[in-house]
């Protein structure tokens, strides 16, 4: 029994000393969630990814797309389906480590984050898009190291012409080693 509390009060000490950058908002712009970040300093290298070859998967769980004809949808579900068993590589460099897109978080200026929560090597984030009669939500969580990360992400539409779909899926990204001279 002292062990378990020794235990549990150990943690909950640890986890009270947790310095590490955290930014958490409700209702905010791409702008202010992005001036946050760059506050809080949760865009260095200890606390982001680091720069190399990464390779993600994604996997599309579910799609939903009304009205589609049906030929076309299967046509897309296949496709897609193919592409699922392969996983992509890309070059992160240094450069864009140190200093991400300004837009990064800001690039969308019809959206509005409900909540942003990023820190501690989780994220969680719902946001609202709105233009032209329609209305996307995407909601995003996860969790991230500086050598991997793992996000669930769902988004649903509604409104305008071809804008009733819906989408769940699931990313997993690694850093595998340092780039090479093709793709840096």
């Amino acid at each position: 029994m002292k062990a378990a509390l020794f235990v549990t009060a150990s943690v909950l000490f640890l986890g009270a000393c947790d310095k590490s950058p955290k930014v958490d908002l409700k209702n905010a712009s791409g702008n202010q969630v992005a001036a946050a970040i760059k506050q809080s300093g949760m865009m260095s290298r200890e606390t982001m990814i680091e720069p190399g070859l990464w390779e993600s998967k994604v996997t599309v769980a579910e799609m939903n797309i009304p009205g589609m004809p049906p030929e076309m949808a299967n046509k897309m579900k296949a496709s897609m389906a193919e592409h699922q068993r392969e996983a992509s590589r890309h070059c992160v460099t240094e450069a864009e480590v140190r200093k991400p897109k300004e837009d990064f978080f800001g690039a969308d200026k019809s959206c509005r984050y409900e909540h942003f929560t990023m820190g501690g090597g989780k994220i969680d984030i719902a946001m609202v898009c709105k233009g032209e009669g329609s209305t996307r939500n995407t909601i995003m969580k996860g969790t991230y190291t500086p050598t991997t990360y793992s996000m669930d992400m769902s988004s649903t539409g509604s409104g305008g012409e071809g804008q009733d779909m819906s989408m769940k899926m699931h990313v997993d990204s690694k850093r595998v080693g340092e780039c090479s001279a093709k793709e840096g």
